[in-house]
């Protein structure tokens, strides 16, 4: 292994699992499988991690699967030169493939392959076919290139003719015993290299190799010897099923003796191809004869046959096993095979005059073939494709695959329950497919799930969509992004990022993303400058803040919630609906509370992680009961991150479950939040207005609504993807705008600057990494409307409540209607320095004068505690003007009110 690279791995096993360097080994590691510390690998080849529990774990873990990001760059690790032009493509074969490289000199070389389409480029391993043409490898960083990792050749002549290794020609394959043939050449390499046998290379499961089998057949009639057996190992998976039963039915009818091999039989499990398998010291000669048997497996002409197979090889008496597309179970009793055994070696019949005289062994399962009962349990077939757990709830289900004969599959979960019961897991089936039926019994249901379950692969099953920080990774759905990589899911449904296993727990996509690794579309950027000005920029930057609350919460404990107000008509939801439209979700502004149970509010705020969440309309129906409306401080803890609401787990004991809030919080509405001065500390507030309207604002807003959500929706894989450099930018000039907004003058108020300043920083970190096409002079205008939010809010905190506004203007209208002499003041001090009021008075008051209260006086009470203008002092009895005792709710008199009061006197 070269030495950067081996360097680089050796620093990332040690951090990450524990290893420590004895001699020539890696030892005492943690096992990715089980956890345990008794993992192992070798110090200068660590290709593989292996667990020492061979007997209770025995996991085998390739490198490659835990670091995929250092196999990717291989031209730029490995720079190409006149004296090594091949040095990326033999770095290549050499530590991603671990192929020897010696026996494959001259029969490859390092190329170049550009894009058309995409316009990438990417170094490529090129090998020469037969046919005229070539076969290419893409290798730097292929998954950018979608299902083009490997390529033909424009016009190459391949179909039909089979890549051969190196070292054997022709007549070396006429002599061989046997010929495997594979879909890809590094199969092919890897089993010659590592398997010892003869393999070629049919280059795709669906072409049947017809040229060469003709020049096998010619050649080995001139040489007068017998033709090999052809194992047709292709990959696993449907496709590789498909045309190996096809091929080996059409090979036959041509005059050849076939075989197959299979990873697993029938080709199902985890699709690990002969070169993993190679890499994992998987293809020693018992590995071998078990791939064959599955492929005997596999290739099976009757039901009667595949479990005839399954008998001789594990002598099972009753077993579940699938033929047709049906679910069956096989008996082997005893005694019926006693039976035919007996009546065999009694026949007169000539067909078994030889039987007696066959090894008991062979006797014995020509008897058990023929006595063999076969019943159908089900008219399809199920799979168990991984067991999905919610790591949060210590809840899961196991992911099935329903196939039915005529091809027709779907996938549902299945609980615990479903599938432990033989009536329950018929009820399941029956209600996720459609004319699907289980008839077998309690004891074949249990052997059945206890063979799919041999094992199983766990998937985490997150219940929100976007960031999730035991992954490192968001997780939109039909994308995933982790580490700058992008990931699609796999056939089964969930992604494989490294070490981990995760998919959405539900099938619901929130956003519908279409992504193109190389078109970042910001033509969108001048008309939303145009038609928002400031305002635009500033909303845009906060949406991507957004996408890294979690990692600002982390390193700085908060993030500030942006309220976005004004009148109807202002712009308000074309804005939002846009910007929605850039994470992939169409027609969607944001959810009104009002509208919502307690329940659905605490859902809506935990189903994303690092997205915004919009609270809409929730200023309206301020006067309604207190149980009917919906309560802004119930975001306070939002802030920081903290769970919103807790619900009780029904599982019969104490646990509760809180899900931390994970998103960005943006409200919009008409007018301002009335909150307490706790949560309106936590807002930046942002004013909308038609100052800006003009004929082009409004053609730039229309082209907002029209713009397609296909053409935005990868802006947002483009900002994640951005991950380390956004982050990178956004603390360099975080510490820079904190400093600059805590200068401004009259700003006080520390938890409002670091609010603004994370926007700002947000808004610098964008422009230098993707919105670079934003001109300095907009940027500087958001900047500027940035510190006029600061400054407004500062004013905002430092003035009352609405509500207690309204309260003190009720009492200085109903003190100015008193009379001097009156018995009922509305004020019972006998301090000028001091406002004593009795609130049920106060209420009465209101009442005879048809004055509305400020809110409920329950409300009111909570909220004069906080009452900034006229200090809130104390509840408690004071002794009144009239001389009698009350209790009063006592405040400080500002001391410009005690100087109006007494000049009034004067």
């Amino acid at each position: 292994m070269r030495d950067d690279l081996l360097k680089d791995v050796l620093a990332n096993l040690k951090r990450d699992y524990g290893f420590k360097e004895k001699g020539a080994w890696l030892q005492e590691g943690r096992c990715e499988q089980c956890g345990k510390k008794e993992a192992y690998a070798r110090a200068d080849n660590p290709w593989v991690v292996k667990c020492g529990r061979q007997n209770k774990c025995g996991a085998d873990t390739h490198v490659k699967d835990l670091y995929p990001e250092l196999f990717e760059n291989w031209s730029n690790r490995h720079k190409q030169s006149r004296e090594e032009p091949n040095a990326a493509a033999d770095a290549y074969l050499l530590h991603a493939r671990g192929f020897d490289l010696a026996p494959l000199r001259g029969a490859f070389a390092q190329e170049w392959y550009r894009d058309p389409d995409l316009g990438l480029t990417s170094a490529t391993v090129r090998f020469p076919l037969p046919g005229a043409g070539y076969w290419e490898r893409l290798i730097d960083q292929p998954s950018r290139f979608g299902k083009k990792k490997a390529r033909f050749s424009v016009g190459s002549n391949w179909r039909g003719h089979c890549w051969l290794y190196p070292k054997h020609d022709m007549a070396a394959l006429a002599r061989a015993g046997e010929v495997w043939i594979t879909e890809g050449v590094f199969d092919a390499i890897a089993l010659v290299q590592k398997g010892k046998v003869h393999a070629v290379s049919a280059m795709s499961c669906n072409v049947y190799p017809e040229h060469f089998l003709a020049e096998l057949r010619r050649l080995c009639g001139e040489l007068n010897i017998a033709t090999p057996k052809l194992i047709w190992a292709f990959d696993v998976g449907a496709a590789g099923v498909k045309f190996t039963r096809k091929f080996v039915e059409q090979a036959r009818k041509d005059g050849w003796r076939c075989g197959a091999a299979q990873v697993r039989p029938d080709g199902e499990g985890e699709k690990r191809d002969w070169n993993d398998l190679a890499q994992i010291d998987k293809l020693e000669p018992s590995d071998l004869d078990e791939y064959r048997w599955n492929g005997e497996i596999t290739i099976a002409a009757t039901a009667t046959a595949k479990a005839l197979l399954v008998y001789e090889r594990k002598r099972l008496e009753s077993f579940p096993l699938t033929f047709g597309g049906k679910q069956l179970w096989a008996n082997f009793s005893i005694e019926r095979i006693q039976g035919e055994l007996q009546s065999l070696l009694e026949s007169q019949d000539p067909e078994f005059a030889d039987f007696a005289a066959l090894p008991f062994d062979d006797q014995w399962n020509k008897a058990a073939e023929r006595a063999v009962a076969i019943e159908e349990l089900a008219n399809c077939t199920f799979r168990t494709l991984y067991f999905q757990r919610d790591p949060n709830l210590e809840e899961g289900a196991y992911f099935l695959r329903v196939s039915f004969p005529n091809g027709q599959q779907l996938k549902a979960t299945f609980t615990g329950a479903a599938c432990s019961g033989s009536g329950d897991f018929k009820k399941r089936l029956a209600s996720v497919a459609p004319g699907a039926q289980w008839t077998g019994n309690q004891y074949q249901i249990d052997k059945l799930m206890q063979q799919q379950w041999t094992n199983i692969r766990v998937v985490d099953a997150i219940q929100f969509t976007g960031y999730s920080i035991e992954h490192e990774a968001w997780i939109f759905g039909d994308v995933a992004v982790h580490k700058g990589r992008v990931y699609q899911p796999n056939d089964e449904d969930f992604f494989v990022l490294g070490k981990r296993s995760v998919k959405l727990r539900t099938s619901e996509r929130m956003l519908r993303i279409d992504y193109d690794a190389d078109k970042l579309d910001l033509s969108w950027l001048e008309p939303l400058h145009v038609a928002y000005g400031p305002k635009g920029i500033v909303t845009l930057a906060f949406w991507c803040l957004a996408l890294f609350a979690d990692h600002v919460r982390r390193e700085q404990d908060s993030l500030g919630f942006l309220e976005m107000t004004g009148e109807p008509g202002t712009g308000k939801t074309t804005l939002l609906e846009f910007l929605w439209k850039l994470l992939g979700r169409v027609n969607y502004e944001g959810f009104d509370p009002t509208k919502a149970t307690s329940a659905g509010i605490a859902r809506t705020l935990g189903q994303v992680g690092n997205l915004p969440v919009v609270l809409i309309e929730g200023d309206r129906n301020q006067d309604t009961p207190h149980s009917k409306r919906f309560e802004w401080d119930e975001l306070k803890t939002a802030y920081n991150g903290r769970a919103v609401r807790t619900r009780a787990i029904a599982n019969g004991g104490m646990e509760t479950f809180e899900p931390p809030f994970r998103g960005a919080v943006v409200i919009a509405q008409n007018a301002p939040v009335e909150a307490s001065p706790a949560l309106r500390e936590r807002i930046m507030g942002m004013h909308f207005d038609k100052s800006l309207f003009s004929a082009a604002g409004k053609r730039a807003g229309e082209a907002l609504s029209r713009a397609d959500v296909e053409t935005l929706s990868g802006f947002v894989v483009h900002v994640v993807k951005a991950e380390e450099a956004i982050l990178a930018e956004y603390r360099k000039a975080f510490a820079k705008r904190e400093t600059a907004l805590a200068m401004i003058e009259g700003v006080r108020n520390g938890r409002l600057v670091k609010n603004h300043a994370q926007i700002a920083a947000m808004l610098d970190a964008m422009a230098a990494t993707l919105l670079k096409p934003l001109p300095g002079r907009v940027v500087g205008e958001a900047h500027d409307l940035i510190g006029q939010m600061l400054l407004e809010r500062q004013r905002s905190v430092e003035t009352d409540h609405p509500s207690v506004e309204l309260f003190w203007e009720r009492f200085d209208h109903i003190e100015s209607l008193e009379d001097p002499r009156t018995e009922r003041p509305i004020d019972h001090s006998l301090n000028p320095e001091l406002i004593a009021i009795n609130l049920p008075q106060f209420e009465t008051r209101c009442a005879d004068l048809r004055l509305q209260l400020p809110c409920l006086i329950t409300e009111l009470k909570r909220l004069l505690k906080g009452s900034k203008a006229r200090r809130f002092i104390d509840v408690k009895s004071v002794k009144s003007k009239t001389g009698k005792t009350v209790t009063c709710w006592v405040f400080a008199n500002p001391p410009e009110r005690q100087q109006a009061k007494a000049k009034e006197r004067f």
